[in-house]
């Protein structure tokens, strides 16, 4: 019975730790995304708009799975998960929005498309972690 309190105690350490691992991946990822984007602004480069939109998407997928989020998320705040959730679907849409404009040739409604990236970024971190 000990044993099976010790086992279950350690799965338990390792879905958190490994949730946290997760979550710590994907805002880096994201992080290097974002400002690969807003230099890509600066310096009119569609390229590097393309790849920092690119690496928005792959750290954005990794936080998107509901269960990662309530792991991640304090006892506490389990209840925003949706919160959580409805922002990555947000970065998710926006990256499209933000590729098509590009494509397009429509710069503003781009940049428009990555400032509500950023707005969706802040709100959720806003809200869940209490800034």
């Amino acid at each position: 019975m000990k044993l099976l309190k010790i086992l279950a105690a350690v799965a338990l350490t390792v879905s958190i730790s490994s949730a946290q691992d997760v979550m710590q991946k994907s805002m880096n990822i994201m992080e290097q995304g974002m400002s690969e984007i807003q230099k890509g602004f600066l310096n009119n480069s569609v390229e590097l708009i393309k790849s920092g939109t690119a690496k928005v998407r792959e750290g954005n997928k990794l936080f998107s799975d509901k269960k990662v989020i309530a792991q991640y998320l304090p006892e506490n705040k389990k209840h925003m998960v949706n919160i959580a959730e409805n922002a990555a679907q947000r970065i998710q849409l926006d990256a499209n929005v933000l590729e098509l404009n590009l494509e397009n040739n429509a710069y503003i409604d781009a940049a428009n498309a990555y400032s509500d990236m950023m707005n969706a970024c802040a709100r959720c971190h806003s809200i869940v972690r209490s800034w």
